[in-house]
């Protein structure tokens, strides 16, 4: 069981001067029991921190920042989808810039899939063995018992101390696991369906979630999907609906062909993979869905996708936009009116959309001018937005009965189109 961290410290004088009761009076009992190892108790003044996917528009997709934003430091995120749709890709990507952090990284390859030409190719230094471990095993009971051992281990140092926060968790791929029994049954030569595999998923992701939130380390896992047998037929991720309750984030992949006009007869109809990445759940942002490109001989455009953000009515703000300079050769006044061309404020330059994702387009300052926009398009609404609707659908409510409005026969109450018109 994870440890608390320590207690919020609340004012003692505060309490004194009040009568009522708050925390403070138990105080004491609350450190007692933090340091017995009862429950954990938040610290809200922790900042929160993301690891980037190293593509601008899926960190907001993930957390709603495109500057800062990427996949939660201490949460279960879950990149699902069919072969090729770029699994590997954006977990070896997250890894990379982990390492940037000084993040310790410990991947296991349940597929056999993975060696050190890889890392190196991506970019992952191996070398160090003290700050990266390669665990190769596809049964889930073994699993279990090394990342609960870590774990453990690392929360002992935690107490003692140490920071243990810069270390992350890769499993590639849930969808390979497979359990002690299947084994065994196999080597009997007994075909039975193996009921195990999927409570020994759940325990596995049930156990770890509480001591990743307490030591600040994330765990990024890869999974298979396959199409359910309805008449509707449904995306499904391998291994149980544990991992769906456990994980705070799951992103489901899926492609299409992109084709540059490179290909020749040996390019297999395309130059690499057009990626959409739908957020089937995300308790950090909304449920949406992004696209970027794979590109089989460039990798990925981090700017991609963000042409989306670059809209006329954000244009006073971002100055990347469909449209075109116009100057009044009368009084000078310049305007900008629709165009099937970029207009980039800061160059001055119109530019046709393949020379449009770049560093000289999307340069800091562009970025941090949509930083608040993509914020707005992601995040969930709170208490008081929500409250304030309400109460200017009824103040439209009370104009239209002062008009009378609501005493006519044709007024529906179950239509409220007429209420914003």
């Amino acid at each position: 069981m994870a440890k608390a961290t320590k207690p919020l410290q609340t004012s003692q004088k505060k309490a004194k001067d009040s009568k009522d009761f708050n925390f403070s009076n138990i105080s004491s009992l609350i450190d007692t029991i933090s340091k017995k190892d009862i429950i954990s108790i938040e610290d809200f003044d922790k900042e929160k921190t993301f690891i980037s996917t190293g593509i601008h528009v899926l960190d907001g997709l993930l957390s709603k920042s495109i500057l800062k934003g990427g996949i939660p430091n201490n949460k279960i995120t879950i990149i699902a989808g069919p072969k090729q749709t770029g699994k590997s890709f954006i977990s070896l990507n997250i890894a990379r810039n982990a390492q940037k952090m000084n993040y310790n990284i410990v991947w296991i390859d349940t597929e056999y899939s993975i060696e050190k030409t890889d890392f190196d190719m991506y970019g992952i230094d191996t070398s160090d063995t003290n700050k990266f471990m390669l665990i190769r095993t596809n049964i889930v009971e073994k699993i279990k018992m090394f990342m609960m051992s870590f774990l453990d281990a690392l929360q002992k140092l935690k107490d003692s101390g140490t920071d243990v926060s810069k270390t992350i968790f890769f499993i590639d791929s849930i969808g390979m696991l497979s359990s002690e029994k299947e084994k065994e049954d196999t080597l009997k030569l007994t075909m039975k369906q193996d009921m195990t595999r999927a409570k020994q998923i759940k325990s596995l992701v049930r156990l770890i979630t509480n001591d990743l939130g307490y030591l600040n380390i994330p765990l990024v896992c890869t999974n298979h999907v396959y199409l359910t047998q309805d008449m509707f037929p449904q995306t499904i991720m391998s291994g149980g609906e544990g991992l769906y309750y456990a994980a705070s984030v799951i992103l489901l992949l899926s492609d299409s062909k992109l084709k540059t006009g490179e290909e020749d007869e040996m390019s297999l109809g395309r130059s690499g993979s057009i990626i959409t990445a739908k957020s089937a759940k995300n308790r950090l942002a909304k449920p949406k869905k992004v696209k970027f490109e794979i590109d089989y001989s460039k990798g990925i455009n981090p700017y991609k996708g963000l042409d989306l953000f670059c809209t006329p009515e954000n244009f006073d703000k971002v100055g990347v936009a469909q449209v075109k300079k116009v100057i009044d050769k009368e009084t000078g006044e310049i305007t900008y009116q629709p165009s099937t061309r970029w207009y980039v404020k800061h160059l001055d330059t119109t530019l046709a959309e393949k020379q449009l994702f770049n560093r000289k387009v999307f340069t800091p300052e562009v970025l941090k001018s949509m930083e608040p926009i993509i914020y707005e398009y992601f995040k969930y609404p709170s208490y008081d937005e929500c409250l304030k609707e309400l109460e200017d659908i009824d103040e439209k409510l009370n104009e239209m009965e002062d008009k009378d409005v609501l005493s006519s026969d044709e007024f529906n109450l179950d239509d409220d189109s007429k209420l914003f018109e």
